[in-house]
């Protein structure tokens, strides 16, 4: 019994439901990868390979030559030597690779489509179901307030006793997570200011904001305590916003 083989043969029979998941989902700020164990993702990916492999042997219409495949998936190879001569078995390797080939790039080109009609009608934004982009990417477009058109987004973070302001960036994701945010024209104060100059006592107002000299400015998500965002509309009067500023 060949079990190398076998497992190369099944891996392969299993791979297109996740070509068709990295191509629905590759872009900028990809949707996070759902966390399964081994067993779980396993057996998801059968059932639905199960499904594929059974709509595309409907669409050949040729014989497809089962035996050879059971055969060559329980690694008897010695009986299909002396069952099958060798021009009937490379006829089957050559039809298998291609009705795989085929496979993957229909699984490729389907997946990229259904990103353009979801793109397209905006589906992905009003059905949680059908995200395309990681949570994160929603929050900061205004999916979650309710917010469709903006011109800039303002955030507001509490980085232990201090507040930083400014204009979202840009900003990068881990996982599941929010790793990292970038702003510009950032100000920062204290979160609580002293009641005097002599720091007797802290008071629940907040510091003058000062403006921190920086083209972008970098925070770690983890060292924030809290994040609040705002949605900036621009008065019809201003022409010319910041060009610099990408906007999310």
């Amino acid at each position: 019994m060949n079990i190398a083989l076998s497992a190369v043969i099944i891996s392969i029979l299993l791979i297109s439901p996740v070509v068709f998941y990295f191509s629905l989902y590759i872009g900028e700020f990809p949707r996070a990868i759902p966390k399964f164990s081994l067993f779980e993702g396993i057996l998801g990916t059968a059932v639905i390979s199960l499904l594929i492999h059974a709509v595309a042997i409907l669409c050949i219409p040729d014989e497809i030559r089962f035996d050879i495949l059971i055969k060559v998936l329980g690694g008897d190879l010695k009986n299909v030597e002396s069952t099958v001569n060798n021009a009937v078995f490379k006829d089957a390797v050559t039809d298998f690779a291609w009705y795989n080939l085929l496979l993957l790039l229909a699984m490729v080109v389907l997946g990229r489509l259904i990103r353009f009609f979801l793109l397209r009608t905006g589906l992905h934004e009003r059905v949680p179901a059908l995200n395309l982009f990681h949570e994160w990417w929603y929050f900061f477009d205004g999916a979650f307030a309710g917010v469709e058109d903006y011109d800039l987004v303002f955030v507001d973070t509490k980085d232990g006793t201090v507040i930083f302001s400014g204009f979202l960036m840009n900003f990068e994701t881990e996982g599941a997570n929010l790793d990292r945010i970038y702003l510009k024209d950032v100000t920062r104060r204290e979160f609580k200011k002293y009641a005097n100059d002599e720091g007797a006592r802290l008071i629940n107002e907040s510091g003058d904001p000062l403006t921190i000299p920086s083209g972008t400015f970098s925070l770690k998500y983890s060292n924030i305590i809290n994040l609040s965002v705002n949605f900036i509309i621009l008065d019809d009067a201003v022409s010319n916003p910041e060009e610099d500023l990408q906007i999310l």
